[in-house]
């Protein structure tokens, strides 16, 4: 046979081949969208189809794990936000009034637009843009008030008596990670229990891109001086495995394991080490507090610090999410797929997932308190926990008068829980909530970790 006749067989092949392969590719793609014709012309309710397909990704993924999600458009920007830890407004802290409907400014940022623009807590906000806010709940007025960094937008206010225009340039706002126990009369944030200054006090909100450079910073902010060190992840419900990494290699010696992930089929991925990124003396005693709400990369710093003895961990038993999700953007990075693509293991070996078979049998997922450190709370307590320490946020921004006006507005309402698995965004700048006036709730999990640490200290000076 002439060999230009075989070239011929062997393109024919070859094109066939690829066109069965197309063709089985897109079987199910063109039933979908058959589908999405018969829906769209027939069903009695009529579904936009941009809303239909939403649907399909959202239920093709729900049969892969509670986790794994389609991320569409604005979603997708609040989580990339988040992750930032930064967004384009205006910079204040907003709630709405229940007496007024309206929105109700609590306080600004300083260094913000709000803040230069000067308002001031207890502003009625009437209309952003012309759009009234008591006709808007919470999430809707406050998305009135971000967008592209550099428009204007214009608020119309009440103040007392008066009515007044503001117009505000919206700009970057940065959502810090790292909170201390207290602000300074400038708003800074400081590092140290109020009450017991020898003792420091790191809070991490969320494991965000800034969060490893934000805690080193405050343990240089500290200084060395310290008797002991709090790092206080409750309610904190995770974030980036590379920052969780970062955290845990700042308090501990070279070539510990940190971390483990496990792909399908408990395959070994990867396993993550210590390095020399020491930056807290090891001498220096550390206590992690948790509650049920610390989830993810909570439980991997909490974890690994416990398992190497590297720190006392107290509160509750942690929620118990074990697995890695990667965000994987598609449609050209207007949306993406937020998908489990690994499983995470303690240095010890421990499974965190509370899906584990091992865990829902034994009921030992995520990480325990230490014995003897196990501070049960009730949702009432937890919530009351909660509220106070977001009231004390708030006040360190306000002046006395300023504080008995918002005090007076009574806009501290209990929130809706949000779950482990979401990473909390922030509002116009994360949104502390609490109560009218109530009796400050004692936080038990902290005073366990001061006095934990102050017995350390009176054991050593007896011991010498």
């Amino acid at each position: 046979m002439p060999p230009r006749n075989l070239l011929v067989i062997a393109l024919t092949v070859v094109i066939s081949l690829a066109c069965y392969s197309a063709a089985s590719k897109n079987k199910y793609a063109n039933l979908f969208a058959e589908a999405m014709e018969v829906i769209d012309q027939q069903s009695l309710r009529q579904v936009s189809r941009e809303r239909l397909f939403v649907s399909a990704m959202e239920g093709m993924l729900t049969d892969l794990d509670e986790h794994s999600m389609y991320i569409s458009g604005e979603m997708f920007q609040v989580f990339d936000e988040d992750m930032r830890q930064e967004f384009g407004g205006v910079g204040m802290y907003v709630e709405m009034d229940p007496r007024t409907k309206n929105l109700v400014v609590l306080a600004p940022m300083p260094g913000t637009p709000a803040f230069d623009a000067g308002m001031k807590a207890g502003d009625q906000v009437l209309t952003i843009d012309g759009v009234e806010t008591n006709t808007s709940d919470r999430r809707d007025a406050i998305k009135l008030l971000r967008g592209p960094i550099g428009e204007k937008v214009e608020l119309k206010i009440e103040r007392g008596q008066q009515e007044l225009t503001k117009m505000l340039s919206r700009a970057v706002i940065a959502v810090p990670s790292v909170l201390g126990d207290f602000r300074s009369r400038n708003g800074d944030w400081q590092f140290v229990v109020k009450d017991t200054p020898r003792v420091g006090y790191i809070r991490l909100t969320q494991f965000g891109e800034k969060s490893a450079i934000e805690i080193r910073e405050a343990l240089r902010g500290i200084g060395g001086e310290i008797d002991g060190l709090v790092l206080d992840l409750r309610n904190n419900s995770g974030g980036l495995l590379d920052v969780a990494v970062q955290i845990c290699d700042m308090f501990l010696p070279t070539d510990l394991p940190i971390v483990r992930t496990l792909g399908r089929g408990k395959v070994v991925l990867e396993e993550r080490f210590s390095s020399s990124a020491l930056e807290l003396n090891p001498a220096v005693p550390i206590c992690v507090l948790v509650n049920r709400n610390s989830a993810s990369a909570s439980e991997i710093v909490a974890g690994c610090l416990q398992d190497h003895r590297r720190a006392i961990v107290i509160g509750e038993q942690t929620w118990g999410k074990g697995t890695v999700q990667n965000v994987i953007p598609i449609q050209r990075g207007e949306s993406a797929l937020k998908l489990t693509t690994a499983s995470y293991w303690r240095p010890s070996g421990k499974s965190i997932d509370r899906n584990d078979e091992i865990s829902k049998q034994t009921k030992t997922w995520g990480v325990q308190p230490d014995q003897g450190f196990e501070i049960e709370l009730t949702e009432q307590q937890l919530f009351d926990n909660m509220r106070q320490r977001n009231l004390n946020d708030l006040r360190g921004l306000l002046s006395p008068e300023e504080s008995e006006l918002i005090d007076q507005i009574r806009v501290y309402t209990p929130r809706d829980e949000e779950s482990p698995d979401e990473v909390p965004g922030p509002d116009d700048a994360a949104n502390p909530t609490g109560a009218d006036k109530a009796a400050p709730s004692v936080d038990r999990a902290l005073q366990r970790a001061v006095d934990y640490i102050k017995s350390l200290l009176e054991r050593d000076q007896v011991a010498a």
